[in-house]
């Protein structure tokens, strides 16, 4: 059987991007134009030619014999970049079909030469979609005829040649030279791609679920990968939170097709919340954002789901140390349509008690999703997935240090239902409108010898509509707008210490006293965003505003966020990027309710990087920005007196901090499909905080250096791997004295801020896979190990009741796991 090269149509030219005084000026061209609307329009500039490239080789395909047949008219989609001089520096798949026919396309897709894509006759690169048609295997040979029988025609014969012809047309014809709007061209990465993002995002980092399951320490979860990449420092316990840009964890915002999730990772170095086989792909946000998203003031991480491609029944399973899944998928409608249905839980809480005496930690997620294609314009999608976690912590954990009856509890979950319409329309203009209803809820408790428990529940429902449109006027001129609306109920019930009442002067008091808070509060939000993009020659520039109406406790307030992004390919090796521009985040609803603060004003942050992207030979590409960052309005809680109309009362929280952070990311990486790949990046970081002008004092997870490498060799169905990490402690507060207090009856600490930090941490992971295919089963076993060395991380320090003792709370231990995944179809 031959895999031979049927068609390919273009995906689209790489955009090159506009200067900053060109923003001001094409502004003030826009508004002259409207004020002299009777004098002749002016000859618009004449579009550049863009020519696509042209293929010159496919190198053929033949599986070996025995191999399992494939049905008629099966193809393999790659997602293929031309560099300037024809050849192919990076492969994807598209569209997979058999992973060993996708791993013979994409070696030989690593040889195919083309005549690369021109813009006014200039070669530039362009990224392209490349379709090899598999062909049944050739009949066996007829035998000769009898003399007196006419045989078939002489090829070499003029006359047989053009009688032939259409039934055999020139290779050339083959090709379908589709043309893709260019500037609607989704880009697809092989392992981690920094690509150049849409025109509203300072930068973005896209990564491809189906190729980071092998990334060592991930134990086969693609979307854990964010922790490694460039402005993002460690978080403790390898938690699902992401310290991003010298912000805190709140800051940074989880979405899944557009809409807010609580988050995307299980606890304690636990998988994504939602199956990789349901990621699209994964867009990171370091900073800069697009307008469409918002109400962080820090970075986004947001999820793209898709249905598992399928041509028929499917069905997968994979089981490991630490839990078990499994995945469904049925076509309908000759394929137009799929359902599909995933399930997974742990059993960490079997394990971890044997390594961490007092420690629990359990969790389980499923999905269910419906999609249907009517036809090329149209496509609906319902999806519903949720997740639960849970994590126990108790009085034994910290080495015994811990009173006995001390613990700390901690657990979540959510439920979301996200219904979609896509729509294509007339003149390239798309249009999504989209919809969700949810809910989730979040639990804390805690005990401690001598006081009553404290106890926080908080339960959210949600309703959500959004619709986003593109318009691309013309090649130089672009249009997005839309607009989201999101409302918002929280049901809050906890336990709260009494402080003393106003004017009293402390009493003995040796068992503290909780009182219950119960409170309902609802929220209202919605915002109109506003992009407009200007493309000339080598630079483009994006302009944009959204406009976020924020309705909360006594505050009723429109905030507009200004955004700007500039882009300049200064020659196809060397991009250049620059962005400035503000977010709005509304504080959260515990801070605002009854007990809180009413009028607490959202948190807000200005944001600027300046930054390049250069690619070297032998597929090396180097990516570095430089940002700062100010934040302000930052909500702290506190326990201060204010003066009121209505006479003094107590403020639990005030928004009177500000922050600022600064630094460098640095990314090194080769990209190839097969062979080595990896990367290596590195952030350098400063992160403050202060309040009322005072002195600048480190951020309590602020980390100077960190470092993270992972690097992987596949051959011959095996692939080895090895991820690396090193970060600089994050700053602790140092015990200088303690005194007894005979009324409170306990000893008071004395702390010196940020006086010290903690010991680096540092990691090492391992794994190996093996790929096999047993008749119609095809999967892989691996084996990943996290910590290799068993390095004593220390993530904190506890403290004993008299403060005379203290005890580090150690990080995750070696975790070495061994799992098997495999799929029927």
């Amino acid at each position: 059987m031959e895999v031979t090269r049927a068609s390919w149509y273009r995906r689209g030219v790489v955009r090159e991007p506009v200067v900053w005084a060109l923003l001001t000026s094409l502004l003030l061209v826009a508004s002259s134009a409207r004020a002299q609307e009777d004098e002749p329009a002016p000859t618009p500039p004449a579009a550049p030619v863009l020519t696509p490239p042209r293929l010159i080789e496919a190198p053929p395909v033949t599986l070996p014999e025995g191999a399992e047949p494939l049905p008629e008219d099966v193809s393999v989609e790659l997602t293929i970049l031309i560099g300037v001089d024809g050849t192919v520096s990076e492969v994807s798949i598209a569209t997979p079909i058999r992973e060993d026919v996708d791993a013979m396309v994409l070696e030989a897709a690593q040889g195919m030469r083309f005549e690369p894509a021109t813009r006014d006759g200039e070669p530039i690169p362009a990224r392209v979609r490349f379709r090899y048609r598999i062909s049944p295997p050739a009949p066996p040979p007829e035998p000769d005829p009898p003399p007196d029988v006419e045989g078939p025609p002489d090829a070499t014969d003029p006359e047989a040649t053009e009688a032939t012809d259409d039934a055999a047309p020139p290779p050339e014809e083959a090709i379908d030279m589709s043309v893709f709007d260019a500037a609607a061209t989704e880009e697809l990465g092989v392992v981690a791609e920094v690509i150049r993002p849409e025109a509203g995002a300072a930068e973005r980092i896209t990564l491809q679920a189906e190729e980071l399951t092998t990334v060592p320490g991930t134990f086969g979860e693609p979307l854990r990968v964010v922790a490694t990449l460039p402005g993002v420092v460690r978080s403790p316990f390898g938690l699902g939170f992401f310290l991003v840009r010298g912000a805190n964890f709140q800051n940074t915002g989880f979405f899944v097709d557009g809409f807010p999730v609580p988050l995307l990772y299980h606890l304690g170095a636990g998988p994504a919340v939602i199956s990789s086989r349901f990621v699209q792909r994964l867009n990171f946000y370091p900073g800069g954002y697009p307008s469409s998203l918002g109400r962080y003031s820090a970075g986004v991480v947001a999820l793209e789901t898709a249905p598992p491609p399928t041509d028929s029944i499917r069905g997968e399973a994979s089981i490991d140390l630490f839990r078990a899944e499994a995945l469904l998928v049925v076509p309908f409608d000759e394929g137009r349509g799929s359902v599909a249905a995933a399930f997974r839980r742990s059993y960490y809480e079997l394990l971890l008690p044997l390594v961490l005496d007092g420690l629990k930690l359990e969790y389980t997620d499923y999905q269910v999703r419906a999609d249907y294609r009517a036809d090329e314009h149209l496509s609906l999608s319902l999806f519903f997935f949720g997740s639960d976690d849970r994590l126990d912590q108790t009085g034994t954990f910290g080495g015994g240090t811990a009173s006995e009856g001390t613990s700390t509890a901690f657990g979540y979950d959510f439920q979301r239902l996200i219904g979609r319409i896509d729509m294509r329309l007339p003149e390239r203009v798309r249009l999504s409108v989209s919809g969700m209803l949810g809910r989730d809820g979040n639990s804390f408790t805690n005990a401690m010898p001598g006081t009553d428990g404290l106890r926080f529940a908080l339960s959210n429902s949600y309703l959500a509509l959004r619709a986003d449109t593109q318009v691309p006027w013309t090649e130089e001129l672009q249009t997005n707008f839309g607009f989201d609306i999101n409302a918002i109920v929280f049901n809050v019930d906890a336990t709260a210490f009494v402080p003393n009442g106003l004017g009293q002067y402390p009493a003995p008091a040796f068992t503290p006293q909780a009182a219950e808070v119960n409170q309902v509060a609802i929220r209202a939000l919605a915002a109109l965003y506003l992009e407009q993009i200007f493309r000339f020659g080598p630079v483009e520039i994006s302009a944009a505003g959204r406009f976020d109406y924020m309705r909360y406790g006594d505050v009723s307030e429109v905030f507009p966020d200004p955004r700007a992004v500039i882009r300049w390919q200064v020659v196809p090796e060397l991009l250049l990027k620059a962005a400035s521009g503000l977010f709005t985040q509304p504080p959260s609803a515990f801070q605002t309710g009854r007990v809180g603060t009413p009028n607490l004003p959202p948190n807000r942050s200005w944001q600027s990087s300046f930054g390049a992207e250069l690619t070297l030979p032998e597929h090396i590409e180097i990516h570095s920005t430089f940002y700062y960052s100010h934040m302000f309005d930052i909500s702290r809680q506190t326990n201060r007196v204010i003066d009121t109309p209505d006479g003094p009362q107590r403020q639990f929280f005030v928004a009177d901090e500000e922050g600022r952070a600064y630094g460098l990311e640095l990314l090194i990486r080769r990209r190839i499909e097969q062979g080595l790949y990896g990367w290596l990046s590195y952030t350098l970081s400063r992160s403050e905080r202060r309040r009322d002008g005072a002195e600048w004092r480190p951020f309590a997870f602020d980390q100077t250096h960190t470092l993270n490498m992972a690097l992987s060799y596949a051959v011959d169905g095996w692939r080895f791997g090895a991820a690396f990490q090193l970060s600089t402690g994050r700053p602790t507060n140092t015990l200088v004295s303690t005194i007894y207090d005979a009324d409170e009856d306990a000893i008071d600490p004395t702390f010196l801020p940020r006086g010290q930090r903690l010991e680096p941490f540092t990691r090492l992971d391992l794994r190996i896979d093996r790929d096999f295919d047993i008749g119609p089963i095809r999967g892989s076993v691996y084996v990943d190990v996290q910590n290799v060395y068993n390095a004593t991380n220390n993530e904190g320090t506890l403290f004993s009741y008299d403060y005379s003792q203290t005890a580090a709370v150690p990080g995750l231990p070696i975790l070495p796991t061994i799992g098997i995944r495999g799929s029927i179809q």
